[in-house]
């Protein structure tokens, strides 16, 4: 997530990719890439749902109610307790608007109708898979049952009904969720970042990618265990592009591609 406490770690990795990434198409050889460069990465075109997303985010920020909630995953470096307010939740444990905007953008450019997400959170980044494909059908799987529960009433109460939440641990629900699409166009595994889980939600995946399939992953600089599994990924046989966002990877298994193609690009 943007809103995610540095570390040496980060800050090193940060300094590199500030340096290397591209800010525009220029010298993008990749068609495709070239593409998702313009449409995805730097499109600036105005999006009316962004308009209406923005405001439920305001409704958050401004939101001062406790929520309890579990966590199964690698933990938090920016909370030290269960014991949550929705609008610090909205704040600094959710993507940004940036963030999950260029989600939006690729999902309506890949025109993805199969979607994932593993870490639903408060549910408005779900808003923003959901919305950008409104004939899509959204799966989102969360391990705590009161976040669950409130990012399904966000949903209701704006009136969004293609999204099915699963109140389950990634371990448990992936296969499950697998289970219910034929093919997969879009997964985003925003949560439980280590190495091991990582590599295994990866593996998964890959029964049901196709070619036009996008499968993104959330702090790929977390840790020192997340970023090997981001190298490892990327080094896959079946990845011919893989885009390295900093705060997020996506990797792409486009077979038209014959020379795998690895960019940087600067959000």
């Amino acid at each position: 997530m943007f809103a995610m406490t540095i570390n040496f770690h980060q800050i090193k990795k940060f300094i590199n990719h500030y340096f290397t990434a591209k800010r525009n198409g220029h010298g993008v050889h990749s068609p495709l890439a070239y593409q998702l460069c313009e449409e995805v990465f730097y499109n600036k075109n105005h999006f009316y749902d962004f308009d209406e997303l923005k405001k439920i985010r305001t409704e958050l920020l401004n939101n001062q109610n406790e929520i309890t909630i579990q966590d199964f995953g690698a933990g938090s470096k920016t909370f030290t307790s269960n014991q949550r307010k929705i609008n610090i939740l909205a704040k600094k444990g959710i993507s940004s608007s940036q963030q999950s905007e260029t989600l939006y953008k690729l999902i309506n450019f890949l025109n993805s109708k199969t979607l994932i997400e593993l870490g639903t959170s408060l549910g408005l980044n779900s808003l923003y898979l959901a919305k950008a494909n409104k004939i899509g059908h959204l799966i989102t799987v969360e391990g705590s049952e009161n976040l669950t529960e409130f990012a399904c009433n966000l949903a209701t109460k704006n009136n969004i009904s293609n999204i099915e939440f699963i109140d389950s641990t990634f371990e448990k629900a992936l296969p499950i969720a697998l289970s219910k699409v034929e093919t997969l166009d879009f997964i985003y595994i925003d949560g439980n970042h280590r190495y091991e889980s990582t590599m295994n939600y990866f593996i998964q995946a890959l029964s049901k990618k196709n070619n036009n399939s996008v499968f993104v992953f959330d702090d790929i600089y977390w840790s020192e265990g997340m970023t090997k599994a981001w190298e490892e990924i990327k080094k896959h046989p079946s990845v011919t592009l893989s885009i390295d966002a900093f705060y997020f990877g996506m990797v792409m298994f486009r077979e038209e591609i014959k020379e795998k193609v690895d960019l940087k690009f600067y959000l």
